[in-house]
């Protein structure tokens, strides 16, 4: 057997962990527990279940309250252990063993066991969830004893410990999950700093620390640090901004970015910009009309003034994207961008024999951003002879629609929640999964099979070259319409401390304090 505990991106996290326990005597002096942390978003859970959502308003809330056997390292670049202190893989790579950590409790109290484990990965694993396609090559989960789970793999799967890391591959309580999932999804029982206090749809979820979690802060004593986190809904961009500077709120998360630089200039508050596994971009339902036809959707691109939105919407923050997915760990950057070329796109349309379909280019109601850019592109592609119409919905519905296939066009993004392209790469790309290329629809046999061998291939530059293939072909395909690599744009007060946004979305509340 490999021992395969703290390997490569595991062992660097330690070794910066380790690092920073040097310093941790001094941070512990400094730390203030209890207090009210509230984090202004532009989005809500729809639901706090782990099995189901796609949506990052669900996801990020859902990292607060329940944990998986792998964890995103402080940056989100890296893994570090989770619920399994540690773990063995075969020699043949065909059988992961991990063992939990000892003592280890949901947030009612009850023993975390290894059948919890068990029923928790095989609802993940469950070909029809939305994260299914990531554990496809895991033929069985079994339980060894009260601590130990064994993974057998039908072959070697690459990104296994970072599908593990995934939300989605959360330990639940299987007693309170099979009592009512609706219930559950409401209030989950789970293994993270927090749990759910109160959920008042529309308007803020508010989650309380749990009592039985299993880490310790930097003063010894275990997390979270604070009493309280209100994670309130707050969808008009000018209202976060607006409460971050009167104080109403400890954090505004997706600043608009006119007013990052006024932000940055307000006394007693900072402003983050970090690097992020996201990609701004407009999606697109390749079997509606006309975006059926690969021609239509290659002018979008072509018509696609991308100065003008770096310039208008975008205030210079991040990069014109040659990719349909965020720049995760196997991004190429020898994928030519596809210019702005008016003539060009103007001939794919003609020769494509456009026959005045209106295209339903949907945006989120208040989000200015979005707003901004959808008429910046209606402008531009009806130069090239679309016909253009822009809708609004609120976030929830817009992304409901989407899920559906009852949209055409609609301007949003997406982020990785693993440092592994194999994530993204198939949820996007892959048509045969259980979101349908993430309800784009698309399917292409080719780019299929790329993804199935990159997933088995162990040597870096062999997947690389494999990514950078299906990089290549989706892209050129027409795919979305790829808008900007955004980097994390936030504001904090500067009485919040330890804040970061981490590159797979989230923030770590539970390291969070308050110094007031």
């Amino acid at each position: 057997m490999k021992t395969t505990f703290l390997t490569g991106l595991i062992a660097v996290a330690l070794a910066s962990l380790s690092g920073a326990a040097i310093s941790g005597s001094a941070m512990a002096e400094g730390i203030k527990r209890g207090g009210t942390i509230t984090v202004g978003r532009p989005d809500e859970p729809l639901t706090l279940d782990p099995f189901i959502p796609s949506d990052n308003g669900s996801i990020y809330a859902i990292a607060q309250i329940c944990e998986p056997l792998i964890s995103a390292d402080a940056d989100g670049t890296g893994l570090v252990p989770g619920l399994a202190e540690s773990w063995t893989k075969s020699d043949d790579g065909l059988t992961y063993t991990f063992t939990l950590r000892e003592g280890l409790k949901f947030s009612d109290g009850s023993p975390v066991t290894a059948e919890d484990v068990k029923f928790s990965l095989n609802k993940v694993m469950d070909p029809a969830a939305s994260y299914g396609f990531a554990f496809e090559p895991v033929a069985t989960v079994d339980v060894v004893d009260a601590r130990t789970v064994k993974m057998v793999l039908k072959q070697p799967y690459t990104p296994i410990l970072s599908a593990l890391s995934l939300f989605s591959s959360s330990v639940v309580k299987k007693a309170a999950y099979e009592a009512g999932a609706e219930a559950f999804g409401a209030k989950p029982v789970c293994t993270g700093p927090f749990m759910v206090g109160s959920h008042e749809r529309g308007s803020q979820l508010v989650l309380l620390p749990n009592p039985h979690y299993w880490a310790t802060g930097e003063d010894g004593k275990p997390l979270p640090y604070a009493d309280k986190v209100v994670l309130r809904y707050m969808p008009d961009s000018n209202s976060r901004v607006l409460g971050l500077k009167n104080g109403d709120i400890d954090a505004a998360l997706a600043l608009p970015l006119n007013q990052a630089a006024s932000v940055k200039a307000t006394e007693g508050v900072s402003l983050e910009v970090s690097p992020s596994y996201r990609l701004d971009y407009v999606y697109l339902n390749n079997t509606r009309k006309p975006l059926d036809d690969k021609r239509i959707r290659l002018a979008l691109n072509y018509a696609t003034n991308h100065a003008a939105l770096m310039k208008a919407v975008y205030f210079g923050y991040g990069e014109q994207p040659n990719s349909f997915m965020p720049k995760v760990n196997y991004w190429s950057p020898d994928v030519k961008a596809i210019p702005y070329d008016l003539d060009k796109a103007a001939a794919l349309v003609k020769e494509a024999g456009y026959d005045g379909t209106p295209i339903q280019l949907m945006v989120d109601t208040g989000n200015a951003a979005s707003r901004q850019t959808a008429t910046i592109l209606q402008a531009s592609w009806k130069k090239i002879g679309l016909n253009v119409e822009i809708v609004e919905f609120d976030n929830g519905t817009a992304f409901g629609m989407t899920e559906k296939g009852e949209y055409q066009a609609y301007v949003s993004y997406i982020t990785s929640d693993i440092n592994d392209s194999d994530e993204l790469a198939t949820l996007q790309g892959d048509g045969t999964g259980a979101t349908r290329g993430f309800f784009s629809n698309y399917n292409n046999p080719e780019v299929n099979k790329l993804l199935a061998e990159a997933r088995t291939e162990g040597d870096a530059a062999k997947r690389a070259a494999l990514y950078a293939k299906v990089q290549d072909i989706v892209y050129n395909d027409g795919y979305s319409v790829p808008l900007n690599f955004l980097p994390y744009v936030n504001g904090y007060s500067d009485d919040l401390k330890n804040w970061k946004n981490i590159t797979v979305g989230w923030w770590w509340l539970k390291s969070m304090w308050l110094d007031k």
